[in-house]
């Protein structure tokens, strides 16, 4: 059971979304989940269902669709966590050679051996692909939660990724947390807010109701044009459904970014952490002024190769990729035709 201490807001956190901002005139949004689920039980396969729409929002007022996907990732979890199978909506040509890869690490670079022209393209179905990796990095928690994981005795101490981000420091609240129960902190609540907007139905896209025991990865990100830059306005959140079925926050945050129109280059990126698992978690958030000056053609492989331990924050990492989309994203809005301003 989480203990007080676990629900607990860490200095340097803000309390998790509730609702999302109006859609502006001359706006594009793009939201996307994955469902990170268990339909066999805890023993069965792993299936990570992804979803994605981008809509614009001319100057007008009035709602274009841009783009939608749906992807679908069966993963063989239990075993060497290979994938099965694996889907997408609009299809692309030779995912099927990702059929048999590992899931866990070094999934992307296969994914861009596989497909090496998807990246570029900023789409849908590659951001929702992309994120197989994290999805199934999280997915561990939720056997975790049910008691039927421990770290050390699955994995050993010697496995264990200490160094890899903020949270993960050697000697720690993470270390101490599985010394103590062979788990680490697992992030447990706070509940999560409603990310919806009940006066906007096309706020998010549709996503359907998840069992206890799941998880889902969503993020918003909102793209507009100001003064020559293209202002963006991101929020992520992952989440798990309790056996009650209330959903409860593992981690969030908030991301403000400024995009030279002309230049497609970065200006600048603050991020703001909400629910975090460990009290160190909240450093990593600094990491993402180092993005100033990067160019959002190697946005994705600066993050990869310059992003990395202590001061870093895996997801966080995730989030500041996808800001590699938004020039691609901006261009599909405006190839529409729509008056934007």
């Amino acid at each position: 059971m989480p203990s007080e201490r676990d629900r607990r807001q860490w200095p340097g956190t803000l309390p998790p979304a509730a609702g999302s901002p109006r859609r502006g005139p001359g706006s594009v949004r793009r939201t996307t989940s994955v469902d990170i689920e268990r339909p066999a039980g805890p023993s069965g396969d792993l299936v990570l269902t992804g979803r994605g729409r981008d809509l614009l929002t001319t100057a007008d007022g009035t709602s274009v669709a841009v783009a939608q996907a749906h992807t679908s990732v069966v993963i063989d979890f239990v075993g060497d966590r290979r994938i099965r199978s694996v889907h997408a909506d609009p299809p692309v040509d030779g995912i099927e050679a990702l059929v048999g890869a590992r899931a866990g690490s070094g999934f992307r670079r296969q994914l861009a051996e596989a497909v090496p022209e998807l990246a570029s393209t900023g789409s849908l179905v590659h951001l929702l692909l992309d994120d197989t990796t994290p999805a199934v990095l999280i997915s561990g928690s939720s056997l975790a939660r049910e008691g039927l994981l421990t770290l050390v005795a699955d994995r050993g101490r010697a496995r264990l990724p200490f160094g890899i981000c903020a949270g993960w420091q050697h000697g720690g609240a993470m270390e101490e947390a599985i010394a103590e129960t062979g788990v680490p902190l697992l992030g447990w609540g706070p509940p999560a807010p409603d990310l919806g907007d009940g006066s906007d139905p096309d706020a998010w896209h549709d996503m359907p109701a998840l069992a206890p025991a799941s998880m889902r990865r969503r993020r918003r990100l909102d793209v507009a044009a100001v003064d020559g830059r293209l202002v963006v306005d991101v929020r992520y959140r992952d989440s798990y459904w309790e056996r009650d079925g209330a959903e409860t926050v593992v981690h969030e945050y908030a991301v403000e970014a400024a995009v030279d129109l002309a230049e497609r280059r970065l200006v600048g990126a603050v991020a703001h952490p909400g629910p975090l698992p460990a009290p160190a978690c909240p450093t990593a958030a600094a990491s993402a002024a180092d993005l100033a000056g990067v160019g959002l053609d190697e946005l994705r492989d600066v993050v990869r190769e310059r992003f990395v331990g202590v001061s870093t924050c895996t997801h966080l990492n995730d989030v500041l990729r996808s800001l590699a989309d938004v020039g691609a994203l901006w261009d599909a809005a405006e190839a529409t035709g729509a008056v934007l301003s």
